[in-house]
């Protein structure tokens, strides 16, 4: 019972202390000497208590702080985030226009024909009805001038033939379809024969009618490696549009005949834009004694 009492007493002349300290630390008369040397001293009293109450509750403040702060923080992460969003849809949009820019310019930008009139259309992306993957449909058709026989190309090269046309659409035959023929001419030795598409391998074109393999053995007069494949003039497609090149050369038909594969100029798996050549296709290739088209038409 008498150290209850004493701890009350403590503790009353604590608080006693504390008010007379803050008292005399809250009086303001300037110039008296007694006063301003009891505070002074009161204020050497407290200073260890008022180090502990920083030390206690300075953790307790720097976490009211960030309590208070939080939203803010979250809001401005939020808007950071919404900025760096924006920033890298903006840099998606640009790279998606640049792509199209680019394959518009891949199109249109057909230098290898200066008489023709041209026609540039969008590659459709919906099905043409037949599931042929060398087939596609383009938005251009009769009363754009589009007709069936017409060569399409892009800046690189041929890609196909128009083969169906309505009012608005068409659909292409991609120059990759092993059942389109077409007359082709080796750059190299001037030597014209007839090829079509590889049978799985839409980059590659196989010559294997028409060019005979030199009967004196010289290798010399076989197509160089790289050399230029474009349409023959005798086809049914305007001369001199690009087609490949030369990738290798070999025998066939027991030595008799030159089995040329060609490198695709053009990329038929990826087109967004195409060129149709408003010229009206030839009904019927020339034919000739020296002419490989008289056995198949191109």
């Amino acid at each position: 019972m008498a150290v209850a009492q004493r701890s009350g007493r403590s503790r009353y002349r604590l608080i006693l202390l504390i008010l007379t300290a803050v008292t005399l630390l809250t009086l303001d008369f300037r110039g008296y000497g007694p006063l301003e040397t009891a505070q002074s001293r009161v204020r050497d009293i407290l200073e260890p208590v008022v180090s502990a109450v920083d030390v206690v509750l300075g953790p307790v403040a720097e976490v009211w702080t960030v309590m208070f702060s939080y939203n803010d923080l979250r809001s401005e992460n939020e808007q950071l985030r919404a900025e760096i969003d924006s920033l890298r849809s903006a840099d998606l949009r640009a790279a998606a226009q640049q792509d199209t820019l680019d394959r518009l310019l891949e199109a249109t930008g057909v230098t290898y024909v200066d008489d023709i009139e041209q026609i540039t259309a969008s590659v459709l992306r919906d099905s043409v009805g037949n599931f042929d993957d060398d087939v596609v449909s383009i938005d251009v058709g009769h009363r754009d001038g589009v007709a069936p026989g017409m060569a399409v190309v892009t800046a690189a090269g041929l890609v196909g033939r128009v083969e169906t046309v309505d009012t608005a659409r068409s659909t292409v035959t991609m120059i990759s379809n092993p059942n389109l023929v077409i007359g082709v001419r080796l750059i190299d030795t001037g030597d014209v024969g007839l090829g079509h598409g590889m049978a799985g391998d839409p980059t590659k074109f196989v010559v294997d009618t028409g060019l005979r393999w030199p009967e004196t053995g010289d290798l010399s007069e076989l197509p160089g490696i790289g050399s230029a494949v474009v349409t023959a003039a005798g086809s049914r497609y305007p001369a001199n549009i690009p087609v490949g090149r030369v990738a290798s050369v070999e025998p066939a038909e027991a030595g008799l005949v030159q089995l040329v594969t060609v490198d695709l100029a053009a990329d038929v798996d990826d087109l967004g834009y195409v060129t149709v050549l408003s010229q009206v296709p030839v009904d019927e290739a020339p034919v000739g004694p020296d002419s490989p088209f008289d056995e198949q038409s191109p």
